[in-house]
């Protein structure tokens, strides 16, 4: 039996103000969405016996109309194929109320769909593979109960354990999200044996051991995973192997820190100039000037600084300030100008004011090259 385990493609995750010229909308919320259909693609290709998703379909509890309607275009092909799909909700797309109910209620009404997002143990047998499914929880109680019910059927060929959280054993696999799950290991604890364990959560592809594993995500939501890559993983029971399988993706790159602490401003840029190569063309790009003076910080063109990254797709910059005695005075992460006016409406009440228009002349105004003339 073969089957595909992926996870985290946090459909409708959408950050910076660019946009896709062929689609309309928000490039980073379209970069997600092909990622996800790159994904789709290869099982239609690969036609696996069954499709594993370990967890954050989309990206809120509340995902939009686009993301659900791409969504279930993608799960509508794998029906298509008559191809089953088992998948579980994880930590971003399980409501802290159930009664404001779950999308993965119409989900459920698939074909060849079995999704487990109660809060709840849940066992699938699909072509004599039981599937065990831990979705996450949102009471420490209710995951107790939840793997004190994890039951194995002599009759089963082969059992697959699913579950998305951090996995607990000699370290820790956390994304240091608030809510997320700690999970313990069923093999150790309830002295189960299963042939695979697919897991979600973890950002990054990993190898627990040679049959627990963590799938990583499809595209990156965050600086701390530069370095991750993108992808799936191709799951052959029988022979108990596995093998990650890489998607294209976005490309994420964090630039050599710049110590400033004894740079003149022109060396400053020089050093940073330096960095700026045409191989990020379109690239998510972090910044990082440690140590630079308060008194030079003031001076520091930043509009300068983004022109010299006018190629890349988006510069994230970090700045440690540091006083006299060289006591440091805070490092700050902060955006290009429209970035940070986009978020800032976005955190405060506007009340009666149009915010979309707002929003739209403001962009439009910080993005006028004269604006600072």
């Amino acid at each position: 039996m073969k089957l595909i385990h992926f996870s985290d493609t946090h459909l409708g995750y959408s950050e910076y103000h660019k946009i896709d010229p062929a689609t309309g909308i928000n490039q980073r919320e379209q970069d997600f969405y092909d990622s996800w259909n790159r994904v789709i693609d290869d099982i239609i290709q690969l036609k696996p016996d069954m499709v594993l998703h370990a967890g954050d379909l989309f990206h809120t509890t509340r995902p939009g109309n686009r993301a659900i309607a791409i969504a279930l275009e993608g799960i509508q092909k794998i029906s298509d194929c008559h191809i089953p799909l088992v998948i579980i909700s994880g930590n971003h797309s399980t409501p802290k109320i159930r009664a404001t109910g779950s999308i993965f209620e119409s989900i459920d009404l698939f074909p060849q769909v079995y999704a487990a997002y109660k809060s709840e143990y849940e066992r699938f047998r699909i072509n004599a593979c039981d599937v065990h499914c831990v979705p996450h929880c949102s009471l420490v109680d209710e995951l107790e109960q939840a793997f004190n019910q994890i039951k194995i059927e002599s009759d089963a060929s082969y059992n697959v354990f699913m579950a998305h959280g951090a996995w607990t054993g000699s370290r820790s696999y956390s994304m240091g999200e608030f809510n997320e799950q700690h999970l313990p290991n069923p093999e150790l604890n309830l002295k189960l044996q299963f042939d695979y364990i697919a897991l979600g959560h973890y950002h990054k592809y990993l190898e627990i051991s040679d049959h627990i594993i963590y799938s990583g995500s499809t595209e990156r939501t965050s600086y701390n995973e530069v370095g991750y890559s993108s992808g799936y993983v191709w799951v052959d029971l029988a022979k108990k192997t596995h093998e990650y399988r890489k998607i294209p993706s976005r490309s994420m790159v964090k630039l050599p820190a710049i110590d400033c602490a004894d740079l003149t401003i022109k060396e400053i840029n020089d050093s940073i100039e330096e960095l700026a190569t045409p191989d990020l063309e379109q690239s998510l790009v972090a910044l990082e000037l440690k140590n630079i003076r308060h008194d030079t910080f003031l001076r520091v063109d930043w509009r300068e600084i983004d022109d010299m990254f006018n190629h890349v797709f988006h510069l994230e910059k970090t700045v440690t300030r540091i006083g006299k005695d060289n006591v440091e005075l805070s490092s700050t992460t902060f955006q290009s100008l429209p970035v940070e006016f986009e978020r800032y409406l976005d955190a405060i009440e506007l009340k009666e004011l149009d915010a979309d228009r707002l929003k739209k002349l403001g962009l439009d105004y910080l993005q006028n090259e004269d604006v600072s003339e």
